[in-house]
């Protein structure tokens, strides 16, 4: 026997804060169920269509078409969405009637149905409070742009998959002046400029589409997902750093020699506001030795951005197996030598989270006393997204 909903009165007696939980927990587990929340109990409706409509989720052409259905019938329920979720849609090529068929080739690569897309845009102008599209796979950009085509409707987000600049996107992106984040992967002959997005604040992509970056660019927090010579991040620091609020670096070593301290050889004290900093070694060159040969290899403790909070370290040296060459106990002191003396020299640092072996990373940190200390931190504290959510 199924029980009864709850009354007003029994609704009230626990916090909003509690529902408001069981409802996104709802729906994170049971898309049906979800549909049944604003039923439950009129005192509750309000706040389990907010959870309910906050970020739909685009996965198909029909999803698509319910969703706009249910907001130009119900517009009331258009105020509370704020993201849109885009997946490739494995149906936008076929008519709604029709079963997919396996063997058709190049499905990915064909063009969204125009009118469909745009019924579906015509359902999405009721949606006035959008502020943020999530892209689940670039290859959606396209029916993105399709469905947005001419509807008026600008964001100020786009986050998710990393976008391929085709010409449709780069067509879609010059309509969004209004934008503070986006995540780009590079193509030859184009830069970031060409876009015109100069209220962008959040950006993630590789070097060589910041390569002629010019000055009076709004950007506070920057992601660089490739980038191999010191000079080039010397160019980063010149162009962008009196702005940075938070900067991570994918750095690609397979040239490079000695330990690569971050704090060596870059002008950090031009980052006047730069309060983190993450620095991953990648593609490290075959023979790790090349990292470790030199024996006599300092610390500058003394380089760091002003105002840094708590920098994060990854270093390529430290992911590969030398004992037989230079055993793992004294790489693991050496390690340890960076995060304290830094931290002793520094009047900003709270910590320095620093990646030991590939496979875990240690908050290292000083005691009221002076004491140092290291921990085992959770994964989440150096997650490749903690970038872009620094304050």
């Amino acid at each position: 026997m199924s029980a009864a909903p709850p009354s007003s009165t029994a609704s009230r007696d626990l916090p909003i804060e509690i529902w408001r939980n069981v409802f996104r927990y709802v729906r994170a587990h049971s898309q049906n169920q979800a549909t049944q929340m604003p039923l439950l109990c009129r005192a509750l409706r309000a706040e389990a269509e907010f959870v309910l409509y906050y970020q739909p989720q685009l996965t198909s052409l029909r999803a698509a078409l319910v969703f706009a259905d249910t907001v130009s019938a119900a517009p009331h329920l258009a105020r509370w969405v704020r993201i849109i979720s885009f997946s490739q849609w494995p149906d936008h090529h076929a008519p709604m009637s029709a079963n997919r068929s396996c063997a058709e080739t190049n499905a990915n690569d064909r063009s969204p149905d125009t009118q469909l897309c745009k019924l579906v845009g015509l359902g999405l102008k009721k949606v006035m409070g959008l502020t943020t599209i999530l892209v689940r796979d670039h290859r959606a950009m396209r029916t993105i742009a399709a469905v947005l085509d001419g509807t008026n409707i600008r964001v100020l987000y786009i986050t998710g998959d990393h976008l391929n600049l085709d010409e449709p996107t780069v067509a879609f992106l010059k309509t969004q002046p209004r934008l503070k984040e986006l995540r780009l992967y590079h193509r030859d002959g184009q830069d970031f400029d060409k876009l015109g997005l100069r209220r962008v604040r959040i950006l993630s992509c590789p070097y060589r589409f910041l390569s002629g970056m010019s000055a009076g660019h709004r950007l506070t927090h920057l992601n660089v997902t490739s980038v191999m010579p010191e000079y080039d991040i010397a160019g980063i620091i010149r162009v962008v750093g009196p702005q940075l609020i938070s900067l991570r670096l994918e750095q690609n070593v397979w040239k490079q020699r000695g330990r690569l301290y971050p704090t060596n050889g870059h002008d950090w004290d031009r980052c006047p506001m730069l309060r983190f900093l993450q620095v991953r070694h990648c593609q490290p060159h075959a023979n790790v030795m090349c990292y470790l040969s030199d024996a006599d290899d300092p610390v500058d403790a003394w380089n760091l951005p002003p105002a840094l909070e708590a920098p994060v370290w990854s270093p390529a040296w430290t992911r590969a197996r030398t004992h037989h060459l230079y055993p793992d106990e004294r790489k693991r002191a050496e390690i340890r030598r960076f995060p304290e003396v830094v931290l002793r020299a520094s009047g900003t640092l709270r910590s320095v989270i620093y990646e030991w072996s590939g496979e875990s990373y240690y908050k290292t940190f000083l005691l009221a006393s002076g004491e140092w200390r290291e921990i085992p931190t959770a994964a989440a504290e150096a997650d490749d997204e903690v970038w872009r959510d620094v304050r």
